[in-house]
C-alpha cells in the first residue's frame, strides 16, 4: 500500500542533454535538473527525444534526483 507521504511528483521540464544508456537530463519547472530514463511505455511507441524536448517526468520516491519520462508534451 501506498502512504500519503509516498505518492511520486510528476512534473514538466525540458530535455537538456542526451546522455548514454538512454538517459537524459531534464531542467524541471522549478530550475531543479535530474537524471531521467524513458518509462516503458514510452519504449514501445517510437518517440525521439532531443535536447529541447518538452516532457512529463515522474521523479522518483526514494532519490529526488532520479526519474523516468512517462509523456512527451
Amino acid at each position: 500500500m501506498e502512504g500519503e507521504g509516498r505518492r511520486s511528483e510528476t512534473l514538466k521540464g525540458v530535455v537538456e542533454e542526451v546522455m548514454p544508456n538512454a538517459l537524459f537530463k531534464v531542467r524541471l519547472e522549478g530550475g531543479r535538473v535530474v537524471s531521467a530514463g524513458a518509462s516503458t511505455e514510452l519504449r514501445h511507441v517510437v518517440v525521439r527525444l532531443i535536447a529541447g524536448s518538452k516532457v512529463l517526468v515522474e521523479i522518483s520516491r526514494h532519490d529526488p534526483n532520479r526519474g523516468k519520462i512517462i509523456q512527451k508534451l
